[in-house]
């Protein structure tokens, strides 16, 4: 009831954006809209398709009452015929709010300033509240910072991965003509994680993830993979375990793919080693990567997702480049990057995940392992697509995190997604979304 309660809210709130009709109208037995899933933002050069007046493509998907996606051809209450993109649904009825681009600084925190001169060309330093942000529990600093609109510069694209659905291809439905899905991941387990790293002992003072929300997004994302039209979805699953020097530390959790959630929980939950060690990412990523590459399915598709707390410790440049041009051989295939920041970020993590057709996401706090992972799943079988131009002009070389508001209108109904640092439950989480120049 609660959805249903936020869904009239919204409703409300954006009768001129959305055409509301009349809660007496609503029919409760039918399909109706409850929640805007985002994955985030993705390189242009992922299936933008006009690259020239694009500058990322958000990616997302919408839950609907049925715990299901919505799809293309199918009939919702908000709507008169069924859904189609490019005829009821189009780019008018995707739109953002007016956003900022928060400069990220080489600590992964938003680049503070006592004047413009501080920040990069053509940045403003400004409080929270001179944005208009103060709601969202920013800090009182002055932060560097871009004023943007946003326009959506294409009809909404479909994209689902699954073979013989019955559902026409177009320019606006691609029906990608795979089996099922193959998922790894990339494990960052070193000492940092549970405070260990002086002595050997656990010490949830210096630890970047004490409660061990890591272990809870995984749960999440398994939850996540369930909520699918498919009564027994095909997927195989590895896990590599980053903790150590070098290649010695690389822990593949099991020799052969798993492919059941009952597999995933004996051989990696049930058996999650404990934190020790450095983080070769590289060369973690590269093994899980050739795994991907010597012995996935052919008929899948492929997905890789790599969690870490901090930069690699003693890595070479030979470690990252044999990651890179392994990557090379997989061309668009998503590669998700959840760093948790602990002092530094790592811009090689930005560049490799533009290579790829991902998301980064860059946050301070640890529980955002469990709210992202479950988005990453529901969106590992189908998204939508927009494609997004920006009128702030952003130097390269740097990265940024966009704050605005997204709300999807489906005929007489309207769902929407806060794109913001909030806080939840006393909890501060950075929902921003993540952009690499």
């Amino acid at each position: 009831m609660n959805h249903i309660r936020n869904h009239l809210a919204l409703c409300a709130i954006l009768l001129t954006l959305s055409g509301c009709d009349t809660v007496a109208e609503l029919t409760f037995q039918d399909e109706q809209l409850i929640e805007a899933i985002p994955q985030g933002l993705i390189s242009k050069q992922c299936g933008a398709l006009d690259p020239d007046s694009t500058d990322a493509i958000f990616r997302f998907s919408i839950l609907t009452s049925f715990d299901a996606r919505l799809t293309p051809g199918k009939r919702y209450a908000a709507l008169t015929s069924v859904l189609r993109p490019g005829k009821n649904f189009n780019a008018e009825d995707v739109v953002f709010s007016d956003g900022w681009f928060f400069v990220v600084g080489p600590d992964g925190q938003d680049m503070t300033c006592t004047a413009a001169e501080d920040c990069p060309t053509g940045a403003s330093c400004l409080t929270a509240d001179e944005m208009g942000l103060s709601q969202y529990y920013y800090a009182p600093e002055r932060f560097c910072a871009y004023s943007t609109m946003i326009s959506v510069v294409s009809t909404p694209r479909f994209t689902h991965f699954h073979r013989n659905k019955s559902m026409s291809s177009s320019a606006s439905v691609i029906n990608q003509n795979y089996d099922g899905r193959t998922i790894a991941f990339v494990l960052d387990n070193s000492s940092t994680l549970d405070g260990s790293n002086e002595n050997g002992t656990p010490n949830r003072e210096t630890a970047s993830d004490p409660w061990e929300y890591r272990k809870v997004g995984l749960n999440q994302f398994m939850d996540g993979l369930a909520i699918t039209d498919e009564s027994t979805p095909r997927l195989e699953l590895s896990a590599h375990f980053a903790n150590g020097t070098g290649t010695t530390g690389i822990y593949d959790a099991s020799s052969t793919w798993m492919r059941t959630t009952s597999a995933w929980e004996a051989t990696v939950m049930s058996q999650y080693p404990t934190p020790s060690g450095n983080s070769p990412i590289w060369e973690a990523s590269t093994a899980s990567l050739l795994k991907i590459i010597n012995s996935a399915n052919p008929s899948y598709s492929k997905i890789m997702i790599a969690m870490t707390d901090g930069e690699p410790n003693g890595y070479t440049d030979d470690a990252y480049e044999s990651f890179r041009k392994a990557l090379t051989t997989m061309p668009q295939m998503p590669l998700h990057w959840l760093e948790l920041t602990t002092g530094k970020t790592e811009r090689r993590y930005a560049d490799i995940v533009s290579m790829g057709c991902g998301t980064h996401y860059i946050f301070d706090n640890p529980v955002f392992f469990s709210k992202i992972l479950r988005n990453i799943a529901i969106n590992t079988e189908s998204w939508w697509d927009v494609d997004l131009h920006f009128s702030a002009v952003l130097p390269t070389d740097y990265t940024y995190r966009l704050a605005t508001t997204m709300v999807a209108k489906v005929g007489s109904s309207a769902v929407s997604f806060e794109a913001q640092r909030m806080t939840e439950q006393n909890e501060t989480i950075d929902y921003r979304l993540v952009l690499s120049r």
